[in-house]
Parts: structure tokens; C-alpha cells; sequence
């Protein structure tokens, strides 16, 4: 499995992220829906993991995401014109990948 690099754009209360200082890493596609659901699931209740490559990491509460939050990935971290992947919900609630 190959690192994949991705910006989360959180629920209605959240602004765009910025790729420069908000770009995470992922283990993997999975690591990154994983990350999406559990965010959604349980960012009220538990903290959750942040590991970003350009600054340190951070545990936080992500209360306001929503079914609209989505995280946009990314091959490799120098090339970020135009995301690779996008992981958000589906219709069901289910968690889906699409290619951009």
C-alpha cells in the first residue's frame, strides 16, 4: 500500500482547507474513509486524529461534520492541482471513493 495525501473539508460550519498547512497523510484509500466515518460517527465524543505533513499532529473534536464533508486525495504530496480521489457519503450513508 502507497501513502495517499488528502484534504478534509469538514461540515457546514467549516471553511475550505488550505492544502499547504491542512494536507494529512493516509496509510491507504481505507485508512482515509476510515478517518471520514469516524469523524462523523464520533468527533463529538472522541478525539480525533490529524497526522498533517507540514505541521505537527493534532487530536481534536470534529463535531460539525455532516453528510456534505468530504476529504479530496491526492498520489503524492508535491502535486496538488487537482485531487486524485474524492471520499465522501453516499446516499445510504455508506462511505464512497470516486476518481476526479
Amino acid at each position: 500500500m502507497s501513502p495517499w495525501y488528502g484534504v478534509w473539508h469538514g461540515g457546514s460550519g467549516y471553511t475550505l482547507s488550505d492544502l499547504e498547512s491542512d494536507l494529512e497523510q493516509f496509510g491507504s484509500i481505507q485508512e482515509a474513509k476510515d478517518a471520514l466515518s469516524d469523524r462523523f460517527r464520533s468527533g463529538c465524543s472522541w478525539r480525533q486524529t490529524f497526522r498533517y505533513v507540514n505541521r505537527d499532529p493534532e487530536s481534536v473534536l470534529t463535531p460539525a461534520v455532516d453528510e456534505d464533508s468530504c476529504i479530496h486525495l491526492y498520489a503524492s504530496p508535491e502535486c496538488l492541482d487537482y485531487p486524485d480521489r474524492c471520499v465522501y457519503f453516499g446516499p445510504r450513508g455508506g462511505v464512497r471513493v470516486e476518481n476526479c
